[in-house]
């Protein structure tokens, strides 16, 4: 049997973790669970450590972001575990997930990681099998609403809120871009890795997310980091994708947003998109 760890990022969010957490001990295939808790409160933690006593807690003393705090806890177990399953804190998964996910990327050591079908937290409607490439961008793919799609290698790459993913591929490809802060670090990541030859997989395993509960949907740090870091990667990978992000998804949110009279929430994508040309990192100051 395979060694599996779990990473949890939390930063001050104990109901949410705690029900992440639940389905995680539960799983059918054991794994162990790595609270990584980026820079909380110490009463959050503490009271995470007390309802939790079998889990593992690595606290840091500030919030270094999704990547930054994901890389944490991969430093931290990457010697002693096979796979590490990075789940966002405000994920519930099904109790087979890891045991179907794991079952399928044993099949082909070119698999370097798995996301499961995440659907919207209690709804039977799929957010993400993946993503495909649209219109200079990478958007959720959908593929069926409802129905068992099955295990296959999505259009372009994996969500990075359920993601399963081999410590040997992690060894040979490096962790992810910490200067990303938050938002496509697991872009950047599934882009490297497809172009070293490995596959990814969408499993018939299911997740429930509860959709950036914790930085907020179209809060403005979500809007500066989704278009900075979508011109951050996209940069890396050609002149001519670097490009067509720039003319393309830009230009759609900027009608949209003009459209439904959300001036003060453009300011904020745009910011990003000036910062993401400009080449600026790490967290927002």
């Amino acid at each position: 049997m395979k060694t599996v760890y779990a990473i949890v990022v939390n930063y001050g969010n104990f109901e949410d973790t705690s029900e992440c957490i639940k389905s995680l001990l539960n799983q059918n295939y054991p794994c162990k669970v790595l609270l990584v808790d980026n820079g909380s409160e110490m009463d959050v933690v503490e009271k995470l450590r007390r309802a939790f006593p079998e889990i593992e807690v690595l606290r840091l003393n500030e919030n270094l972001g999704y990547a930054g705090g994901c890389n944490a806890g991969i430093r931290r177990v990457i010697d002693r575990a096979d796979y590490v399953f990075l789940v966002n804190n405000d994920v519930v998964v099904e109790r087979d997930a890891l045991e179907k996910m794991i079952g399928e990327m044993e099949r082909d050591k070119r698999i370097a990681a798995c996301q499961p079908v995440v659907k919207y937290y209690g709804e039977d409607v799929i957010w993400s099998a993946g993503t495909r490439f649209f219109l200079g961008y990478p958007k959720l793919h959908l593929k069926n609403k409802k129905d068992d799609i099955g295990t296959f290698e999505p259009p372009f790459g994996l969500v990075g809120c359920a993601m399963l993913v081999k410590t040997s591929a992690l060894k040979d490809l490096g962790l992810f871009d910490e200067s990303l802060f938050m938002m496509h670090e697991e872009t950047d990541w599934c882009t490297r890795a497809k172009k070293k030859g490995y596959k990814l997989l969408v499993c018939s395993a299911v997740a429930y997310h509860k959709v950036s509960r914790s930085i907020g949907l179209f809060s403005p740090d979500y809007l500066y980091y989704i278009s900075r870091n979508w011109l951050l990667v996209a940069r890396r990978a050609g002149i001519m994708v670097f490009l067509y992000a720039l003319l393309t998804e830009p230009l759609r949110i900027a009608y949209y947003f003009l459209k439904v009279n959300r001036k003060k929430d453009l300011v904020h994508y745009l910011t990003g998109i000036i910062h993401g040309i400009a080449g600026v990192r790490g967290k927002r100051c």
